[in-house]
């Protein structure tokens, strides 16, 4: 008698990895988010009134909490699917240091590659 079939189901996989940054003398995984942690991120601002109909801040504070939330959502330990956040440290991910350094890279994972960057290197190669 053979044993049952085991299925894996592909919840918790890795993200794909947006660059490696090092912060406080540790690296860490900046990851591109999921559709839907995307949207997980843009709710809760919206929730917390952080974020105004033309979907931007609605001042700097309410900003600086929008990259907060970015960063507990793209910040992974190195070559894991281990988050290094939870939401409920959002307040306190908006207070550090690092914050200030990384944001861009966080923005430019949130947001994806842009299409220059899709289409990398595809002018015609002259004969």
């Amino acid at each position: 008698m053979s044993a049952p079939a085991m299925h894996r189901k592909p919840l918790g996989t890795r993200r794909t990895l947006h660059r490696r940054v090092a912060l406080d003398g540790a690296d860490y995984d900046i990851c591109r988010p999921t559709l839907g942690e995307k949207m997980d991120v843009l709710s809760a601002s919206r929730a917390a009134k952080e974020m105004g109909d033309n979907r931007h801040p609605v001042d700097e504070a309410a900003g600086m909490m929008m990259m907060a939330r970015i960063a507990v959502c793209c910040l992974y330990f190195p070559g894991t699917a281990t988050r290094v956040f939870t939401e409920a440290e959002v307040a306190a991910v908006k207070n550090e240091p690092w914050l200030e350094e990384v944001q861009g890279e966080l923005a430019s994972a949130f947001a994806g590659p842009t299409l220059e960057s899709a289409k990398g290197n595809s002018e015609t190669t002259p004969s």
